[in-house]
């Protein structure tokens, strides 16, 4: 998922109108033509006119789906997937510009969704969180429509579509593990995406990761209380903190206890997405402290330099 500006670009893409091999396919769309990128473009710069200070009104969400689930993706199911996923995000499909486009260049089939940020009212579609419910909603579709979870096959897909930057740009052996560890990372951070917000223990997390090829291993403390966690794949050993903080030893356990709280009035999954919200809340707080403190530091600075004292009138 991206947010990006320009829709000119955006639609060429999509249409691949350069390059017609690769069977681009609208597949449906709500507000806009499809005759041309030019005119797709032209539709949703329209609407988007009318949010002039919106930079980033251009929302690209790729949905790709395991090369075993092809005879069952069909044209017709992916719409009803595209139209089920704006609603999920909370995108009024029938007040709102968006294209759906199938690309057939991978073996694994794949579409891109493109939605003006800018709804047919000039209301301001939110991109809070924009990722996270993202996943949250690609969840609910998999087991709506009896899909295989897509972390599971991650990784394969992940190979098939090729190495990593850091992987291509690989000389030498220490780089080439590096760029194998930084995949690894990747990896265990999509699982734990699928995997944390489910388990309410780090044994139930270490179970719920083996299927996946993940091992967790966790130190305490004399008095009990977790010291520090490391996910291991394929070798590569990366510390919970490594892959994001909401991950380190600590604010797992956090996250664990807040969902055995809140257990029995609601789903674990929404409390651990309450925990990210507040610290997300928690860290922007903090931001704003600091910037007033830096502000205040600069303050006696700037007034001794216009020739007045602190208390001067």
């Amino acid at each position: 998922m991206k947010v990006n500006q320009s829709f000119g670009a955006m639609c060429q893409y999509v249409l691949q109108e350069k390059t017609p091999d690769k069977g681009a396919e609208v597949l449906a769309a709500h507000g806009v033509r499809t005759d041309s990128a030019a005119h797709m473009a032209q539709d949703f710069d329209m609407v988007r006119a009318m949010r002039p200070g919106l930079g980033k009104a251009v929302l690209h969400v790729a949905l790709a789906f395991p090369v075993e689930e092809k005879e069952k993706v069909t044209n017709e199911v992916m719409g009803r997937i595209a139209h089920d996923y704006l609603k999920g995000m909370k995108i009024d499909p029938e007040n709102t510009q968006w294209a759906v486009v199938r690309h057939q260049d991978k073996t694994h089939p794949h579409m891109h969704l493109v939605v003006n940020r800018v709804d047919l009212d000039g209301q301001t579609v939110s991109d809070q969180f924009v990722r996270s419910r993202s996943v949250d909603v690609c969840k609910r579709i998999e087991q709506q429509y009896g899909l295989i979870v897509a972390d599971q096959v991650g990784r394969k897909q992940a190979l098939e579509i090729g190495p990593t930057p850091a992987q291509a740009k690989a000389t030498t052996p220490k780089e080439e593990q590096s760029a194998e560890w930084s995949r690894a990372r990747q990896d265990i951070g999509r699982a734990l995406g699928y995997t944390a917000g489910q388990a309410r223990s780090f044994d139930e997390l270490r179970e719920a990761l083996r299927p996946r090829g993940i091992e967790l291993e966790l130190t305490r403390r004399k008095d009990g209380s977790p010291a520090g966690v490391v996910f291991a794949q394929d070798g590569h050993r990366v510390k919970g903190s490594q892959v994001g903080r909401e991950y380190s030893a600590g604010n797992l356990e956090t996250g664990f206890a807040k969902a055995r709280e809140l257990g029995q009035a609601q789903d674990p999954a929404q409390a651990w997405q309450q925990l990210g919200q507040d610290y997300a809340l928690a860290k922007l707080a903090e931001s704003y402290a600091q910037a007033k403190e830096q502000q205040a530091r600069q303050q006696p600075k700037q007034n001794k330099s216009q020739g007045f004292g602190i208390g001067d009138n």
